[in-house]
């Protein structure tokens, strides 16, 4: 028997390595609640795609999904993902509906890193709001 794979047009823009570290538009497509690889603590996983851009360097990569975890180990790092989603944060701090993100556009700050076993992928760094 043949060995076959499908490849859908997702699949192969999962695989696209972004190779310009920069700010890219995006949109929110998906943000959902798991438990980190130890066990010990909840993350939330926002997905996202990038969307059309008027400069030829960058919209090559529309349509191309990207994947930020945020761990409730480290809150802090949500900051700038929740101020770009246009919510404003009192001095105290508060509570925060990730889930109410999706379909929200911004700017995501794209670079790349290699992985725990030496593989290049995209690593989402920052967000601001969509200018």
């Amino acid at each position: 028997m043949p060995a076959k794979l499908t490849l859908t047009a997702q699949d192969l823009k999962r695989g696209t390595i972004i190779e310009e570290a920069s700010w890219y538009p995006i949109v929110i497509t998906a943000v959902k609640e798991e438990i980190n690889a130890k066990g010990d603590a909840k993350n939330v996983v926002v997905d996202g795609e990038l969307l059309p851009s008027s400069d030829s360097n960058k919209a090559k990569y529309a349509g191309v999904p990207i994947r930020r975890y945020f761990s409730e180990k480290a809150p802090g790092m949500a900051k700038n993902y929740i101020t770009a989603c246009g919510v404003v944060i009192g001095e105290e701090g508060g509570e925060f509906d990730l889930e109410g993100s999706v379909g929200r556009q911004m700017e995501a700050y794209i670079k790349t890193r290699l992985d725990d076993n030496g593989r290049m992928q995209n690593d989402v760094v920052d967000f601001r709001p969509l200018k």
